[in-house]
């Protein structure tokens, strides 16, 4: 028994008394008691003990409860189910006689006789009631066939509901609504409730339904489960052998063990209960000696481990269980993909974008960190603006094809600010026409800045990549990487510059898509007005984390300003593009310029 609490169970009492504790205590208190009862060796080893956490004694039990909880569902489904269960109960057998039906104050119990299965006590009766309700329902909350596992017993009240659990009649069951339930449970012993102390001792009606065979693997009591951890291979297991898919199963099953450090055969016994004789058994260890003999390795984005991913695991932001190390074949199957993905969309081009010549390779594809650099009023931002709104610097127009799903994390300038720029590039005017009519060129120009969300947050890494998977982009602006927070243990400014690029590298890998990082250049660069490599703040960690590095000169008292690609790992780069900053924030081609560049 337990009164006022769960927590203060383990007192023993004659099954003859619960009646009077019930009576005495149940009125303003939770009265619980166990599904089990017990006999005098465990009344020796609770004298012994002062508990029966760990008795593995001898158990019987007198009333079976059905435990229909509500949870997240509606009081009219609860209903709905508890009604369906009890013509289940009908249609196996069991007379009403052998049951009873009760509302707990949220839910409901239904109480069924144990003689209608016919049990003797054993020490294997949990395991038994267990498996033979599940057999027969598979919508009930099976907790409560543990070994210790207790209910509250009726005619108690529910401290959460404030109503008492209340026994109900078929009529009550199937003819009162809700309202006129909870009602009936406002008071201790319901004026309307119909009689229910007939005869409810069962006579083996249901005999034929027991489950005698005790699993092989059983639950004691409830186990902490690992479930933040490789949760799809847990969902995997727990679904069993489907059809259609078993073999592959087998496989991610026997690599998840083999990475978890079990020996192949503790992996054998673990997958051969799963299997449940489903497949030849000759064929699962076949599998399993095979994965672990040939090291075959399943990563996140493995199409059966997609397919059961779940957020709660300790992998699902990074998508990182498993380091990707391929084979031949694999890597073979990458180039294919690469070759022959439409990648419409998905790319900048920068040569459309730039007025470069179409002779220059250097668009910019979905897994490439690309880096801006430049000085104070060099136009860096303007620069990414033009970029991620499509702006045609050959034609002077923004070019919806050009133009890809964007998030900009403005970290330096406020968001009406950024969106009062975008008006006027993406609508050719100054800041004063701006200022006077936003409205009428927002109607107007609105749908070439919808693909554009904008963020003024200074986030750290982790919460880049939560913005990414809320927001679906395919390229991403961070403006600028100073001010991006680092982890509290990186110190100086080569390190956290070199931190932040390296993640946002292997960001834009992992999530398939373009990262656009701004930089400051270094305060001598600054000061001398010129560019090169190594002009950018953590030059190096910027070179080497980068698939691309873009350097723009230029003063804020200058018009022209003056683009150069450093760096480009797969194709060609260029100097000396020259690009005239206008009011709009327009930063236009001059005319008669020749690009020059080299592979």
């Amino acid at each position: 028994m337990a009164v006022g609490s769960p927590r203060k169970r383990g007192l023993l009492i004659p099954l003859d008394t619960l009646p009077d504790l019930i009576y005495n205590e149940g009125k303003k208190k939770a009265v619980y008691r166990s599904t089990y009862t017990y006999f005098d060796d465990a009344l020796a080893y609770r004298k012994l003990k002062g508990s029966l956490k760990d008795f593995l004694g001898l158990r019987g039990i007198d009333w079976i409860p059905i435990d229909i909880d509500k949870n997240d569902n509606t009081d009219e489904y609860t209903l709905d189910v508890a009604r369906s269960l009890v013509l289940e109960l009908e249609d196996f057998g069991a007379s009403e006689g052998t049951f009873c039906i009760y509302f707990s104050g949220t839910g409901y119990h239904i109480m069924l006789h144990a003689g209608v299965f016919g049990l003797e006590p054993s020490r294997n009766i949990p395991y038994i009631i267990k498996e033979t309700m599940k057999s027969m329902f598979d919508y009930i909350d099976y907790a409560v066939y543990m070994r210790t596992s207790i209910y509250r017993c009726d005619a108690t009240l529910n401290q959460k509901s404030g109503l008492y659990k209340i026994p109900l009649g078929k009529r009550e069951l199937f003819n009162y609504d809700v309202d006129e339930i909870k009602s009936l449970a406002k008071k201790r012993i319901p004026e309307l409730a119909v009689d229910v102390e007939n005869d409810k001792d069962g006579d083996g009606e249901l005999k034929d339904r027991v489950i005698t065979k005790v699993p092989e693997i059983r639950t004691l009591h409830s186990v902490t489960e690992p479930a933040r951890y490789a949760t799809c291979m847990q969902t995997m297991y727990k679904l069993g052998p489907m059809k259609g898919a078993r073999n592959n199963t087998v496989l991610r099953l026997a690599s998840h063990y083999r990475k978890s450090g079990l020996t192949s055969d503790a992996a054998k016994a673990a997958i051969l209960h799963w299997n449940n004789k489903a497949l030849d058994e000759h064929v699962v260890l076949k599998k399993i000696e095979d994965t672990y003999n040939r090291g075959y390795n399943y990563k996140c984005h493995d199409v059966l481990m997609a397919k059961h991913c779940n957020p709660k695991c300790v992998y699902y932001k990074r998508k990182d269980y498993s380091i990707d190390i391929l084979n031949a074949s694999e890597l073979q199957q990458s180039l294919q993909d690469r070759m022959t993905t439409d990648f419409e969309g998905r790319v900048l081009q920068l040569p459309k974008l730039l007025g470069l010549s179409e002779e220059i390779d250097c668009d910019v594809y979905p897994g490439e960190l690309v880096t801006i650099f430049g000085a104070t009023g060099s136009s860096k931002t303007t620069l990414a603006q033009n970029i991620a709104l499509g702006y045609n610097v050959e034609d002077d127009i923004i070019d919806p094809e050009l133009q890809i799903p964007t998030l900009f994390l403005s970290l330096e300038l406020s968001e009406w600010y950024m969106h009062r720029r975008h008006l006027q590039i993406v609508s050719d005017r100054n800041k004063k026409d701006v200022s006077s009519n936003f409205k009428e060129l927002w109607q107007f120009h609105k749908d070439e800045l919808s693909h554009v969300n904008i963020t003024t947050i200074s986030p750290n890494v982790e919460q880049i990549a939560e913005m990414i998977r809320k927001t679906d982009p395919r390229l991403v602006v961070v403006d600028y990487i100073d001010l991006v927070e680092p982890p509290k243990h990186i110190r100086g400014e080569y390190e956290t510059v070199r931190y932040i690029s390296h993640k946002l590298s292997n960001m834009a890998v992992n999530m398939d898509i373009i990262i656009i990082q701004i930089s400051q250049v270094s305060r001598a660069y600054s000061r001398e007005q010129i560019m090169d490599m190594y002009a950018g703040k953590g030059s190096g960690a910027i070179e080497n984390a980068s698939r691309k590095v873009l350097g723009i000169t230029g003063t804020a008292s200058k018009e022209t300003k003056k683009l150069e690609l450093f760096k480009n790992s797969d194709g060609d780069l260029f100097k000396d593009h020259t690009l005239k900053w206008t009011e709009s924030f327009r930063l236009k081609k001059l005319e008669e310029q020749q690009n020059a560049y080299d592979s």
